[in-house]
């Protein structure tokens, strides 16, 4: 499960390398309300934790992304992360980018179903069925009032559908300032 956790924060940390800071006005865990989480995925989130990642690497090296996790039960959580959207070559660049990450699942074996929604990409990783203790991956991300925001949630017994994140997506995007 290590080794996927540590590809999931790959793919962000690669989607977010390509990205500028986030506003600095956005606080993260107050995007999204613990009741929203709940009735979104049947499950009550404990207390959020307010993240502001240094990003390592790429285009936007020392610039900070805005977090928050929300604890499920066990080592299951939800995230939402925002950064500045690029524009014109930076952003395909930090898109393919993100393909190529989930590229890379893909040929670890992981299966993902994707849709695009109201503007969102969705998606869905399911990991090999070797994989027993690694969490299957839902989230949407969506560039809006200037930039990339992204809702995730990751379970370790179920699939979570693509709506709900959508919803959850919207819900954050109506808090961006």
């Amino acid at each position: 499960m290590i080794k996927h956790l540590a590809a999931l924060s790959a793919a962000l940390l690669i989607s977010a390398a390509a990205a500028q800071a986030a506003p600095s006005q956005v606080r993260a865990c107050t995007l999204l309300t613990a009741n929203e989480i709940s009735t979104a995925l049947g499950a009550r989130p404990g207390q959020s934790r307010e993240n502001n990642v240094t990003i390592p690497e790429g285009p936007s090296k020392g610039d900070t992304m805005a977090s928050c996790m929300w604890p499920l039960a066990g080592m299951d959580m939800v995230t939402v992360s925002a950064v500045k959207a690029l524009q014109g070559a930076q952003r395909e660049a930090a898109l393919a980018d993100l393909d190529n990450a989930t590229n890379d699942m893909k040929s670890q074996g992981w299966t993902e179903e994707r849709q695009d929604i109201g503007g969102a990409r969705c998606s869905i990783m399911t990991p090999p069925a070797a994989e027993r203790d690694a969490p299957q991956m839902t989230g949407c991300f969506i560039e809006t009032k200037g930039v990339a925001l992204s809702v995730g949630a990751m379970h370790q017994t179920k699939k979570v559908a693509m709506q709900p994140m959508k919803d959850l997506l919207d819900k954050a995007a109506t808090r961006l300032p």
